[in-house]
């Protein structure tokens, strides 16, 4: 089932400077717009920051120096309309779904930890998001940057290169034809996953059909049979030897991992309660607050003033301690838990060299079948037989799969639909059009050859057409695009007022839109003209600053006080 998503509300806060940055979103069309550095970018990046995509972390590094939490209140849609919050304190991201408890992940920071990894396959599964990478040899759900990179444009790089606005995805084999080929539809990373092994079972019985003819041809089994019997009795003796020492490791290591879980939920309930210590000294301060039962004021000396500050401090030391336990508890608790993995792994691998362990093409468990009767050749025809009859079996199950020809056709079927989009939006954007197909059509697509404002719009024309494409897959997810700093180039305002212009008549059909510009003295227009002029007043605006740099954060105000107590609720 398809699912969309629509921001509703994006909150900032940083405790150390009590200040912070709030705004809504239209369902439709919004416009960040404020001086050069101001924080426009900060804000796009902050969402995808907020879902766990460390990719952004370098850019926001001024930002998360001041310890700040982020919020973010979206509507997931999915056949019904659900609320749903995600907050992210440092290397903590907290998720509240409509009635559903809440879901922590601890130790997100790195994108190969346990618990990223457990956040990525929730989200994945939240938004019905499939896709499937390969990496060392094997295919591995994508990672959440992979989920977002259809509808983001990042403002260095995604204005220059297609699928670039997100830094490493390139590393992936043959990502650009897996990440079209998922997107447009073409296959299912499951249905390739699902076809490999049919394949490498295929093989097998075509070997074991093979070695079966030519036994049943030699009659030699019985001399065979004798001569290896042996030798796997030794091989079982050492794999005894193997189990019973990895046995008792894993058994200590699961004694490890439940003392340390045991400690881990005692210092999240210390954590709770510091937090609503903390909560409690905040209203009881003796240079602001009142009697909380008389209401009257309460007299305040110099040593009930130091006394309250050092509670403060304490509590909030205290707390960054337990924090600081919490993510070297879930560090050692996902180290024990993966050496446990390891241990089962080992034992199992032990026994699979055993199963697999073989003597002139005679294997563990045929060895055991025959142990006690070493004539094999009484019941190889059946075997034969048998066997034919399950390898019929996979060659049909395979023919349900596209084959290599069926899948091009495919492509070029999407390849060319895109490509009418492209052109057509070029002609809109007034681009010369290209007269190579390398350039139009997805899996041939390479540099463009445009600088400036004509690159800047053929990538426009890019985005646009593909975002429009992906829109016909009916399992494809859609998320709210976010197109950062449009106005990159030194543009003329000819070319400004096409490219709004561009923007308002193709959004995406009953989809969000967010983007944003720098606005200036230099400007025809302010972006309340433009709104006016060519979006008839639709769009919804967000100013960041206009006379400071580095200024997305503001003193907190009584409203955002609410929110920032309800936000503390939800992650206590």
């Amino acid at each position: 089932m398809k699912s969309q998503i629509t921001y509703k509300t994006f909150f900032i806060y940083c405790e150390q400077n009590k200040t912070s940055f709030f705004t809504d979103f239209s369902d439709g069309l919004n416009i960040i717009y404020g001086k050069n550095t101001s924080g426009k970018s900060t804000i796009i990046q902050a969402i995808h920051y907020t879902f766990g995509i460390n990719d952004e972390k370098h850019k926001l590094n001024e930002l998360l120096n001041e310890k700040v939490i982020f919020r973010l209140d979206f509507i997931l849609k999915k056949g019904i309309e659900e609320n749903v919050t995600i907050i992210r304190d440092d290397d903590f991201i907290f998720i509240k779904r409509e009635n559903q408890p809440l879901e922590k992940f601890s130790g997100i920071s790195g994108n190969s930890s346990k618990e990223h990894i457990k956040l990525k396959r929730y989200l994945s599964e939240l938004f019905n998001f499939n896709l499937h990478l390969e990496t060392s040899g094997e295919y591995k759900l994508a990672s959440i940057e992979a989920m977002f990179l259809p509808y983001y444009v990042a403002q260095d790089y995604g204005w220059v290169l297609a699928l670039k606005s997100f830094r490493g995805l390139d590393f992936f084999r043959n990502f650009k034809y897996d990440y079209y080929d998922y997107y447009l539809g073409i296959t299912n990373e499951f249905d390739r996953l699902e076809k490999q092994k049919l394949e490498k079972e295929k093989k097998d019985l075509e070997n074991s059909i093979k070695f079966l003819t030519n036994v049943e041809q030699q009659k030699d089994e019985l001399n065979l049979s004798k001569l290896i019997d042996e030798s796997f009795i030794s091989k079982s003796i050492e794999y005894l030897d193997s189990y019973k020492k990895n046995k008792e490791e894993l058994i200590q290591a699961e004694k490890n991992h439940l003392l340390k879980c045991n400690e881990l939920t005692f210092y999240e309930e210390r954590l709770k309660i510091l937090n609503k210590v903390n909560k409690s000294l905040k209203s009881e301060n003796p240079l602001k607050n009142n009697c909380p039962t008389c209401k009257q004021d309460l007299p305040s000396s110099l040593e009930n003033i130091y006394e309250y500050s050092q509670d403060v401090n304490n509590t909030i030391a205290e707390i960054q301690k337990v924090k600081d336990k919490l993510k070297e508890l879930q560090s050692s608790i996902n180290s024990i838990e993966e050496s446990i993995s390891n241990l089962k792994n080992r034992v199992a691998k032990d026994y699979s060299v055993l199963i697999n362990y073989k003597i002139e093409d005679f294997t563990f468990g045929t060895w055991l079948e025959n142990k006690t009767n070493v004539k094999l050749s009484e019941n190889i025809l059946t075997q034969i037989g048998e066997t034919t009859i399950i390898l019929n079996k996979k060659i049909e199950e395979l023919g349900k799969f596209k084959t290599e020809d069926d899948i091009k056709k495919e492509r070029n079927t999407r390849d060319y639909q895109f490509k009418k989009y492209f052109t057509e939006f070029l002609d809109e954007l007034e681009v010369k059009k290209f007269e190579d197909d390398k350039y139009t059509l997805l899996y041939w697509m390479g540099i463009f050859p445009k600088q400036g404002v004509e690159l800047l719009k053929t990538m426009l024309a890019y985005y646009f057409a593909f975002n429009k494409v992906i829109e016909e897959t009916d399992y494809v997810h859609r998320f709210p695009f976010l197109l950062d700093a449009i106005f990159k180039e030194d543009i003329d305002e000819e070319n400004r007022k096409m490219i709004l212009g561009f923007i308002y008549r193709n959004k995406p059909k009953g989809e969000q839109i967010i983007f944003s510009f720098a606005e200036s003295t230099k400007n025809h227009n302010s972006a309340n003209e433009y709104n006016g002029e060519l979006m008839k007043n639709e769009a919804k605006l967000i100013l960041t600053d206009l006379t400071n740099e580095r200024s997305i954060l503001k003193y907190l105000n009584s409203e955002q006080e609410k929110y920032l107590l309800e936000t503390l609720n939800l992650i206590e």
